[in-house]
């Protein structure tokens, strides 16, 4: 580690309510050993305000975007949030309500050279709270080291706790990858990032601190049953990532099938459109059914009737 500061914390910034709270998170941190991004999305919020208060605690950067881009291209905001970053070699994407423990930072570098960072991507482990920063889940830990296709499976299965704020990437490998895996919303953006780094030399999980991933009725994930006819391609676009992105070779390194993946991602399809795209309009059934014969390769009826039960029945 080169650099004074080999960590850059970046926050794609919007929301007012939660970011004094989140910067007082950092602020806490054992080990300041990190530069701050806020990058502002066009917010009507005076977020510059919030981030002056913090400006003599954190070695803080400030910048304002004038043109709103995360509320259609959510992944392009954060993406042009990174370009901010000066010569740090960690990326930390980081959210504007989210909260992590007072050692996150310091384990993470006690994580780097226990490694001696030998991986892509490190994180943490997290827990769920809601909008008065009450725990209302704890994420199962995960394996300390997990392959890229492991992480998949268990993704699909709903046995991972994997969010984007959670998930600190080496910076080189973020441009040759080309940043963040993008869908529509962001839908599952943080889950298809964290395998394609993973991959091929697995993720390191750190024991310890955990991060506060909040679940409360402003963000995208919440709220998602609300804009299902809008964002439900976003997640098909996930599935037929997932069911595309390991080889043979990777089924014969790893121990997993394509065909166990894909089975996986037809599950996990089925509970998330239960879960949050109940009732979209008759209208989409028919665009729904083509996507899914071009991911699964069933016959066109066969798609009629699935994608009818998955997002008309209760």
């Amino acid at each position: 580690m080169s650099h004074l500061s080999s960590l850059a914390i970046v926050i794609p910034a919007y929301k007012a309510l939660y970011l004094a709270e989140t910067l007082a998170s950092i602020a806490a941190q054992t080990n300041q050993k990190f530069t701050l991004y806020v990058g502002d999305d066009g917010s009507p919020h005076d977020l510059k305000s919030i981030c002056d208060t913090y400006a003599t605690q954190l070695n803080l950067v400030y910048h304002r975007f004038p043109e709103n881009l995360g509320a259609k291209k959510l992944v392009q905001h954060w993406k042009r949030c990174v370009e901010l970053v000066q010569d740090e070699e960690w990326i930390w994407l980081f959210a504007d309500d989210d909260l992590m423990e007072k050692d996150c930072v310091d384990v993470f570098y006690q994580s780097l050279l226990q490694t001696q960072e030998q991986y892509d991507i490190y994180r943490f482990n997290s827990r769920v709270i809601n909008d008065q920063n009450q725990i209302i889940r704890e994420h199962e830990n995960s394996p300390v080291v997990e392959n890229a296709m492991q992480l998949a499976w268990h993704i699909l299965r709903d046995e991972r706790g994997n969010v984007m704020p959670d998930q600190i990437v080496r910076r080189a490998t973020y441009k040759t990858l080309g940043g963040y895996v993008d869908f529509p919303y962001a839908q599952a953006s943080d889950w298809a990032t964290a395998i394609h780094f993973a991959h091929p030399k697995g993720l390191y999980s750190m024991p310890g601190p955990k991060i506060r991933w909040r679940y409360s009725g402003s963000s995208i994930s919440s709220t998602a049953h609300h804009q299902a006819k809008e964002i439900i391609f976003g997640h098909l676009d996930f599935i037929e990532w997932i069911t595309r992105y390991f080889n043979e070779a990777d089924a014969n390194c790893y121990g997993l099938s394509r065909e166990q993946i894909t089975e996986e991602a037809w599950r996990n399809l089925k509970r998330v459109v239960r879960n949050h795209y109940r009732g979209i309009p008759y209208s989409y059934v028919l665009p729904v059914a083509r996507r899914l014969q071009r991911t699964f390769q069933w016959g066109i009826l066969v798609c009629l009737v699935r994608a009818f039960r998955m997002t008309r029945t209760k």
